[in-house]
């Protein structure tokens, strides 16, 4: 496991997978507007695992460096915060050489993180109508 002060955030706000207050805020609560902003970064995150098959097969580091910075301001959004540490890890492992078992070990654990994150989105757009 991710050590969860990585990214300095206190441990009240890690213990939700993902939070998104601030998107409401930010789209003065229009769930449709959420809804799209949420399908947009579901396919940045489809993207991020196609390319990185690619990425890996090529044992091309800097590309998968360059996939996971694209997904961090979708992840930000919705307070992922251990999907970002996740990132965070996964471009530093990409600094070294012959990494590449471990960062597809990453990638495979952000997958598994990422369903539970997006699980609990799409739980707390249901409860904007509430």
């Amino acid at each position: 496991m991710i050590n969860n002060t990585i990214l300095g955030v206190n441990r009240e706000k890690r213990l939700k997978r993902a939070d998104i207050t601030k998107l409401v805020n930010d789209c003065l609560g229009d769930k449709e507007y959420i809804s799209e902003i949420v399908l947009l970064l579901n396919e940045n995150i489809e993207e991020f695992y196609d390319a990185t098959a690619i990425y890996l097969k090529a044992k091309d580091r800097f590309s998968i460096s360059r996939a996971a910075h694209k997904i961090k301001n979708g992840l930000e959004m919705i307070q992922a915060y251990s999907l970002l540490d996740y990132i965070d890890v996964i471009q530093t492992e990409c600094q070294h050489l012959d990494t590449f078992k471990n960062i597809e070990k990453l990638i495979t654990d952000f997958k598994k993180e990422y369903t539970h994150v997006l699980s609990e989105v799409k739980q707390q757009i249901e409860l904007l109508d509430e």
